[in-house]
């Protein structure tokens, strides 16, 4: 098992302001009046970012990896994740309804680019047996990603008692994660996996 604590991930401000468009916010109205002035805004809650990561490599064998796989017999990466006691309080009393969803639109970008922080350290064990990491399966995530419909998932078994269980197998205590009453503690952390694939059968199957 690997832990890494406030590891540094790129911010992304660009991204949060086409979020926020796609959205509708009324940024304007919210006093953020030109891009600008998001991407300063966006940075801001980004200060208060302390992104701590435990992951671990599970066989195809293994009971968790075979229930997140299903059908799919192949290894996986299993990690959790967390922004941070202190982006939480920086989240926590948003000046209005506008920066409330924007609140939360950061943190979705901010969850997906640690995930993928992660993923390019994971690859580094997956690559020399022949596979690379495929899209990250969000098991739990608060907030929950926004994914193209292929990058979701539709095993059904993501209940509490798996999510706990991971949380215990990886240790999430060892950076300040706990998970009780369906909800993280930071609020903003994640359960994920990362699938091995092979890389002859992900080559193959493009067009």
């Amino acid at each position: 098992m690997r832990k890494i604590k406030k590891f540094k991930i790129p911010v992304y401000s660009y991204e949060v302001l086409r979020k926020a468009r796609k959205h509708r916010l009324d940024l304007a109205a919210a006093g953020l009046a030109d891009e600008q002035a998001v991407r300063e805004h966006a940075s801001g809650l980004a200060a208060a970012l302390e992104p701590a990561v435990v992951f671990e490599y599970l066989p195809p064998e293994d009971e968790a990896a075979a229930r997140i796989n299903g059908d799919n017999k192949q290894p996986l990466t299993a990690g959790i994740l967390t922004l941070g006691r202190s982006f939480e309080e920086k989240l926590a009393n948003p000046a209005d309804d506008t920066f409330k969803r924007l609140g939360r639109i950061a943190a979705q970008v901010f969850m997906q680019t640690a995930v993928s922080v992660t993923s390019e350290l994971a690859v580094r064990e997956a690559e020399p047996e022949g596979f690379e990491l495929g899209p990250a399966i969000y098991i739990a995530s608060c907030p929950e990603p926004e994914l193209p419909p292929q990058e979701a998932t539709a095993v059904p078994l993501f209940e509490n008692e798996l999510i706990k269980s991971l949380c215990e197998r990886l240790d999430s205590a060892k950076i300040g994660v706990t998970f009780d009453t369906g909800a993280f503690s930071p609020k903003y952390s994640a359960v994920f996996a990362l699938p091995w694939v092979t890389k002859k059968k992900k080559r193959s199957g493009k067009k």
